[in-house]
């Protein structure tokens, strides 16, 4: 009898640590890689947005230099807000049932730049439009950077294959099993054995969780997102952006 329990508690066991890493991958990929409206709450932080100004800045030095007016008052046009409704944008054409690479992006507004054109220069309206535009055209170049097909193209794979488009019944599915088999070893674990149970279980729910949570602290412990090989510039700014706010 000891054998035939020892033998069904080591299977549920299996079961169960199964269980609990596709509940909580399938989770991870339902509610935040693929979520947009996760991605858009926490993706556009204050340090990511600052990040982003001192990026599009650089370009904006150079159209400022080019019309004579001053870079750091016209970098300023570009509030955080301007930089998460864009981000906002972006999630959405990236999310799009009918996204491609190369991505098609939205262009920056260059209203804030007509602005700025207006209350510090002389510009005539035709000096205003084409500073602006160039400055809006600066702006979007750089952030088009993601369209690299290089990242485009795998997300849209991962994003339409069989595991991503069934992750919530997936997650919904995983729970039940878990609960299920948690109900099963309790049952198996009663009166005297009953610590004994709890431990199984517990030893069980913690193989589960190591098994999808030690690769993510292993990102973040040794920074490997910080360290990818990508030279500095928005598109990096972006793509460390989704996945420090994925993991």
């Amino acid at each position: 009898m000891k054998f035939f329990k020892a033998i069904g508690t080591a299977i549920l066991i299996v079961l169960l640590f199964a269980s609990i890493a596709l509940t909580l991958a399938a989770a991870a990929v339902r509610f935040a890689a693929l979520n947009p409206k996760y991605l858009k709450a926490f993706m556009p932080t204050k340090t990511y947005c600052a990040e982003m100004l001192e990026r599009l800045s650089e370009d904006l030095d150079h159209v400022a230099l080019l019309y004579g007016v001053d870079g750091t008052a016209l970098s300023e046009t570009v509030t955080d807000d301007a930089i998460r409704s864009y981000t906002n944008r972006m999630i959405d054409a990236l999310f799009a049932e009918n996204a491609t690479a190369p991505l098609t992006l939205p262009a920056f507004p260059a209203d804030g730049f007509a602005s700025f054109a207006r209350a510090h220069t002389a510009f005539g309206e035709e000096g205003v439009r084409d500073f602006s535009e160039d400055c809006a055209q600066a702006v979007t170049e750089d952030l088009s950077a993601i369209n690299t097909e290089l990242i485009i193209r795998p997300f849209l794979n991962f994003r339409d294959n069989t595991f991503c488009k069934s992750s919530l019944v997936l997650f919904v599915s995983g729970a039940l099993l878990t609960v299920i088999l948690l109900i099963f070893l309790r049952m198996m674990y009663t009166g005297p054995s009953r610590r004994a149970g709890s431990v199984v279980i517990q030893g069980g729910m913690f193989m589960g969780v190591t098994l999808v949570f030690v690769p993510v602290m292993q990102f973040l412990l040794f920074g490997y997102v910080d360290r990818l090989n990508i030279s500095v510039s928005a598109f990096r700014t972006i793509l460390t952006g989704y996945l420090n706010t994925v993991l």
